[in-house]
């Protein structure tokens, strides 16, 4: 019985989440249709789902779209790698918190799009310069999450491992990083996101493949069910990469949403 109620109530939220969408999408429709604004402006959605499919069948979303999704996961796997090692040394020594702290928080401020010409100059206009772009934008978040995180644990769990005789290697392994991965967890999510707003950034600035040029390519000939297409695509990518996140997040740390107050909920 309980367990019927449960699924049945499961069902009606996940159709609730549908509403707003498919509203919008109706709406839109109809402003289309009755020509309320010009179609270079906002076209029919219809259509644009058929142009969509024929740039599908065509191989030329799938084509860009994986150029865009390797140069995303180069950049963000060296932000999550040097992040997370970078963010536990300082977490573990002063020495190496004082040197990097000035130029962490000196260089996080600055606009990632704004250091892009740097990033030409230093690396040329090909996939490395994206990538290190990406890198800049995904680095901050993962790195300063992992140092909160090291540094939120509760004195009295360090105090109790250290009571029960664990060692400076057990005491990281076994209390500071797992007691931390919920917020090295998080900050990684967040960089997933801000991976693909990078991403696309500067592949409409300064790039002939990928999902942003695909937009801005179509913006230059004024060809709006092809840019509305593009940003589809888009909405698709980062959508399904954030449920990615929540689904890894949810198997890493099932301890930790079993007993916090959200109760396994993301």
């Amino acid at each position: 019985m309980g367990g019927g109620c449960t699924d049945s109530r499961m069902k009606q939220i996940n159709l609730d989440k549908l509403v707003s969408p498919v509203g919008i999408l109706v709406l839109w429709e109809i402003i289309a249709r009755l020509e309320w604004v010009p179609a270079w402006f906002l076209p029919v959605p219809s259509g644009v789902i058929q142009v969509l499919w024929g740039m599908i069948l065509s191989g030329e979303v799938p084509l860009h779209t994986g150029i865009s999704l390797a140069r995303a996961f180069a950049g963000y796997s060296m932000a999550a790698v040097v992040g997370i090692g970078l963010g536990l040394l300082i977490a573990w020594s002063k020495i190496i918190e004082n040197v990097f702290d000035p130029l962490i928080e000196l260089v996080r401020p600055l606009s990632t799009f704004a250091l892009i010409p740097i990033f030409f100059l230093w690396f040329g206009i090909g996939n490395t310069s994206k990538i290190m772009i990406i890198f800049k934008a995904c680095f901050f978040p993962i790195v300063l999450n992992t140092i909160s995180g090291i540094k939120g644990v509760d004195s009295k769990l360090i105090q109790a491992a250290r009571s029960l005789g664990a060692d400076e290697r057990q005491l990281w392994t076994r209390v500071l990083i797992p007691s931390a991965l919920p917020m090295i967890i998080t900050g990684m999510r967040i960089s997933t996101a801000i991976s693909i707003m990078a991403l696309v950034g500067v592949e409409m600035l300064a790039s002939d493949s990928g999902i942003g040029f695909l937009v801005i390519d179509a913006q230059r000939t004024f060809d709006t069910e092809r840019v509305f297409a593009g940003i589809i695509v888009l909405s698709i990518l980062g959508f399904s990469l954030d449920r990615i996140a929540r689904i890894v997040q949810n198997r890493i740390l099932s301890w930790h949403t079993q007993t916090s107050l959200g109760g396994g909920r993301v």
